[in-house]
């Protein structure tokens, strides 16, 4: 049976669905830079790489654990050259992956580069930008929208939130909705403190003020103000739903060489793309109360070592530096470790959307693989 609206993030369809996304849910392009930034290869020995799993008294080497992990790109920068380059599943360097929610983290750097140039206010209200949003974003600011701090509580699971988006079948006589009447007529438990809640909900939202406030459509304005700056060799893509809205909190599709050099351009400060004041405010301007009593505490105890946070669409924390992260379901990860000027970019199909041992093993790979960098 083949991949279809249905299936595809079922394994084994999200093998093949997961690269070619294309072809079953409408996308926009983002184009691509006329001069990509070059990788330079300085291929690195990870022969000494060993993980230990949780439970488990067999270490997984570095093959081992691509494979355990269902990987199917992997990208390791070490001072913006290639120390590794891995492909399974059919991918290869071009494939355009979908990210899922790594692309929250991507929407965040484009809004902050529109801050930065006075296109958008991050202490205005949401009903600045988009006046009919549902009455949940009342007295919410775009910063509290990016931080995931608006009180919306909305499971981002619902077969109707996804249908709204062209992420799965209608059912039966169900009235069509788009993302946009989703946002508008969304009612729902709400957190009156305001304190983190993660809700996908918020970050297409988000997407749309980014439209509104820059009077582009989201994937021309990600082209223009950080695609094509920072170089990236290959088109991208986003899924848009029955009236081309864009779905912001986890559609965008690209290929991992160009995700690692999203990674990059963090690890050198922006280059004048990205403000660096962008970058420490998502190192640095989270609030670890909000955190600690979010949902998210438990999962992500130890994960980024000491004080993770949330803030601008990324996890930051300390783990022997200064490290951001994005993360998507299905095994999609980005981790940069600013000080160190490391990057892991990888794309996988894991068999469920959350396997939270998984995740951690991930997380603690890129502790291992730094070992193996630094000690060469």
């Amino acid at each position: 049976m083949s991949a279809t609206l249905e299936n595809w993030r079922t394994p084994p369809h999200n093998i093949w669905a997961f690269q070619n996304v294309d072809k079953l849910i409408a996308t926009h392009t983002i184009p691509k830079s006329s001069n990509p930034s070059p990788l330079k290869n300085n291929s690195k020995s990870f022969d000494t790489f060993t993980l230990q799993q949780q439970d488990s008294s067999s270490p997984l080497d570095f093959p081992a654990f691509l494979s355990h992990t269902n990987t199917d790109g992997l990208v390791i920068l070490h001072k913006g050259s290639i120390a590794y380059e891995y492909y399974a599943n059919g991918n290869t360097a071009t494939s355009k992956h979908i990210l899922m929610s790594m692309s929250k983290s991507l929407i965040g750097l484009v809004a902050g580069i529109l801050a930065s140039q006075g296109k958008l206010d991050l202490t205005a209200q949401v009903k600045k930008y988009i006046p009919t949003a549902s009455k949940l974003y009342d007295n919410v600011t775009v910063q509290e929208v990016l931080d995931m701090r608006t009180s919306v509580k909305y499971d981002d699971n619902t077969h109707e939130y996804r249908a709204a988006a062209g992420w799965n079948p209608l059912r039966g006589d169900e009235e069509a909705k788009t993302l946009h009447s989703f946002i508008e007529q969304l009612d729902e438990e709400v957190d009156e403190k305001r304190g983190f809640n993660y809700s996908s909900v918020n970050t297409d939202l988000l997407g749309w003020i980014l439209e509104a406030a820059s009077g582009k459509g989201l994937a021309d304005l990600i082209g223009e103000v950080l695609w094509k700056p920072m170089g990236a060799e290959s088109e991208a893509w986003v899924t848009v739903d029955s009236e081309g809205s864009p779905r912001a909190a986890g559609g965008v599709c690209a290929t991992v060489r160009d995700v690692a050099r999203v990674g990059q351009l963090i690890a050198e400060g922006g280059r004048g793309i990205m403000p660096k004041g962008w970058i420490e405010d998502m190192l640095h301007q989270g609030s670890a109360e909000a955190w600690a009593n979010g949902p998210f505490a438990k999962f992500f105890e130890g994960l980024l070592g000491s004080a993770p946070v949330y803030r601008d669409c990324w996890y930051s924390g300390e783990m022997g530096g200064k490290v951001l992260m994005a993360l998507g379901i299905f095994g999609q990860q980005l981790i940069v470790d600013v000080e160190n000027d490391i990057v892991m970019a990888k794309t996988s199909s894991m068999e469920a959307p959350l396997q939270v041992e998984l995740t951690r093993l991930q997380t603690a790979a890129f502790k291992e693989v730094k070992r193996v960098l630094l000690s060469s």
